[in-house]
């Protein structure tokens, strides 16, 4: 059962990469939802898992939506890895309560649809237009509304998040 609750969120990470990569026939300025839904559960485990979801899985996942949509290497893997890295710098907050972890998770989608445009911008040598990863950015937070349960209801078996940080003080 232990074995389990690591692969369940590599799983769950996978998946939503699969459902991203996906030719849904969606108009080119509304495609940058797609991958930020795993966006969406990379940030959920990295605050809830993090020691379950290893930066390789992460960067795998990036790598293979570069693959399999033709984009730019490197470009997801950098944009999932800071995700992750964001969701761990938020565990702290997200100890504090429902509002904390959700303004937390809106600051990390805000962070992480910047950092696209921002990379985006140099891969093109020239400002991209910032509205698709804005629109994106809130449409996966509204994807969210419905994932995040799904989420919730996969980690609910294996009991209480880990919390095993070692902090100094008390």
């Amino acid at each position: 059962m232990r074995a389990l609750s690591y692969v369940v969120p590599i799983l769950s990470i996978a998946v939503l990469t699969v459902i991203a990569a996906l030719p849904w026939g969606l108009p080119t300025e509304e495609r940058f939802f797609l991958p930020m839904l795993p966006v969406v559960a990379i940030h959920y485990w990295a605050l809830r898992r993090p020691q379950a979801v290893p930066e390789w899985a992460i960067f795998m996942a990036g790598l293979l939506l570069d693959v399999f949509t033709h984009g730019p290497l490197g470009y997801w893997p950098l944009i999932y890895l800071a995700a992750y890295a964001l969701g761990v710098l938020g565990q702290d907050t997200g100890r504090r309560g429902k509002l904390v972890r959700l303004a937390n998770f809106a600051a990390a989608l805000a962070a992480v649809a910047a950092l696209g445009w921002a990379v985006a911008s140099l891969y093109f040598l020239e400002l991209a237009d910032w509205q698709p990863y804005v629109r994106g950015a809130g449409l996966a937070a509204l994807a969210a509304i419905l994932i995040v349960p799904i989420l919730h209801i996969l980690d609910a078996p294996y009991g209480p998040r880990d919390d095993m940080s070692l902090t100094r003080g008390g």
